[in-house]
């Protein structure tokens, strides 16, 4: 198998808590986040009911979940 290069890596990274993503989820704008820590910080949002990307802050609906990203992660 080959080896998985840097910018794979930053793929299936979570900028959050910066390991290999778990559960992994996409937001709107393209970011990845592992589901627990995404959705800590959308816990913190909840109150305003707007939700937002960590990084981008582009705001979206929450908790879509990429399928494809998720088998990758597993591999």
């Amino acid at each position: 198998m080959a080896e998985a290069t840097l910018e794979d890596k930053d793929l299936i990274t979570c900028s959050i808590c910066l390991d290999l993503l778990k559960d992994p989820v996409t937001t709107a704008c393209g970011h990845s986040y592992c589901m627990g820590c995404i959705k800590d910080c959308w816990d913190q949002d909840d109150l305003k009911g707007v939700y937002s990307c960590p990084l981008c802050r582009q705001t979206f609906t929450p908790r879509p979940k990429n399928t494809l990203l998720a088998e990758l992660v597993e591999n």
